[in-house]
């Protein structure tokens, strides 16, 4: 006669059985559905090239380019301009009750991740959209220049300075970007442009957890305002509407599809 203890261990090495070989079907059900999956994203990536007319891609893309290069060249003139007042220190009501956090990693390294992530995206999945990204983001750059040059506020009081704690914006300031550039802010603006651009779903909600994620950022580290967060949204859907409207009208006659 069997023991009830063998019992109990010969059912436990039967379930373990059936949950290996169940494991087992899993797996080689995913085996075979990874590649699929891979081939459809490059076959949707394929076809939104498909249309694409190349010449016409390629010359309206210099012409923006080059626009928005000069666009971020006018940001740097005036924002060295900004950078020699003398501005007063302020803070705001939220501010004076939010912990201060140093978020730095997430606003350089994160931040430059998380664009670099959307600008592929941008080309992969929207190219024929391109041409209207590299306008809203030079009319961004005109509007955003036109803000911090008359923006009358220096730094919130306690901000922990990206001039002395960040690897990569201890190199930028004063030449890429500056101190006194508060209103709007663009790390709040920037992702939450590419969650208008964008069409996905899966897209749309990365760059607005990114938006809401450096807006969270930048005031934990005091590196923005609370009115500086709000007015990148409420500007951020401005530019984007108007941008929209313009090209429209002006630039998408000159850039044909098949």
């Amino acid at each position: 006669m069997t023991p009830p203890h063998g019992d109990a261990l010969e059912e436990r090495l039967r379930s373990l059985e059936r949950l290996l070989a169940e494991s087992g079907r899993e797996l080689r059900e995913l085996r075979r559905h990874l590649p699929r999956a891979a081939r459809e994203e490059l076959d949707e990536i394929a076809d939104e090239w498909k249309g694409v007319h190349y010449k016409w891609w390629v010359g309206t893309l210099a012409i923006l380019l080059i626009a928005l290069t000069l666009s971020y060249t006018f940001y740097t003139k005036l924002g060295w301009v900004a950078d020699q007042r003398s501005l007063p220190v302020g803070d705001d009501w939220l501010l004076r009750r939010l912990p201060l956090v140093n978020t730095l990693p997430i606003l350089s390294w994160g931040w430059f991740a998380l664009h670099a992530y959307a600008i592929g995206a941008a080309a992969a999945y929207s190219p024929k959209r391109v041409p209207f990204l590299l306008f809203t983001l030079t009319n961004y750059m005109v509007v955003r220049t036109a803000f911090v040059f008359l923006s009358p506020i220096g730094h919130p009081a306690g901000m922990v300075d990206m001039r002395v704690h960040d690897l990569i914006f201890s190199r930028l300031l004063g030449t890429w970007t500056f101190m006194n550039e508060f209103v709007f802010s663009g790390h709040t603006a920037m992702p939450f442009l590419f969650f208008l651009f964008f069409e996905s779903r899966r897209l749309k909600a990365l760059m607005l957890v990114g938006s809401l994620a450096m807006g969270a950022s930048v005031l934990l580290s005091r590196n923005h305002y609370t009115v500086d967060v709000l007015a990148a949204f409420l500007v951020g859907y401005a530019i984007y509407g108007l941008s929209e409207l313009a090209y429209a009208r002006w630039v998408r006659p000159i850039f044909q599809t098949r």
